[in-house]
């Protein structure tokens, strides 16, 4: 080459791979199915702390001191982030519900932001159980006693029953949940 005299060389992207074109947030963690009596294994520390209630197991707890209303009934967890609600019959908010203050998105459904109008919560209706969002406080009562570690409260072929790290599981006729903080489990 003479001075003075450039040369063009000639630079060919290759498209990026399938790993490069990912972004980790695009990627999917699709959690193994479990049967309701594998639930436990979502307990965090090895499960056992809390077994899924069957809808014939009876309460240890007076069903009358959790009726809030004429066609419902009331706790919340020992810490106080989980309201759940029990109804007699199926109605828009389902047979049995929970919200959580603080809690944590399903796998797969909707994805909540916990902020005040966007709570984590799952519930039974008469078609099954799902995980949803919800803007309004549908399982909050201010006058709900606390459902202590332990104790299982059954109403009308629904159990709700109450666990370590402040664990609420609860199965109705058709499907149950397992919920707190750091689980939402749907079966």
């Amino acid at each position: 080459m003479s001075a003075g005299t450039t040369t063009e060389s000639s630079v060919v992207a290759e498209p990026p791979t399938q790993l490069e074109a990912e972004s980790p947030q695009e990627s999917v963690v699709v959690p193994p199915m479990r049967t309701p009596e594998e639930a436990a294994d979502l307990v965090p520390g090895g499960g056992g702390a809390i077994v899924q209630p069957s809808g014939d197991e009876p309460g240890n707890v007076d069903p009358v001191m959790f009726r809030t209303g004429s066609d419902k009934y009331n706790f919340i967890s020992p810490t106080g982030n989980i309201s759940c609600g029990i109804w007699d019959a199926d109605g828009p908010e389902g047979r049995v519900g929970c919200q959580a203050a603080d809690g944590r998105n399903p796998f797969e459904g909707p994805q909540c932001s916990n902020a005040e109008n966007d709570k984590v919560a799952v519930r039974v209706t008469a078609a099954g159980s799902e995980s949803m969002c919800t803007t309004q406080g549908i399982y909050v009562d201010a006058n709900a006693p606390v459902l202590e570690f332990g104790q299982v409260l059954s109403v009308e072929g629904v159990v709700c029953r109450s666990g370590a790290d402040d664990i609420v599981a609860c199965t109705a006729p058709v499907g149950g949940f397992t919920f707190s903080r750091d689980i939402n489990y749907t079966y």
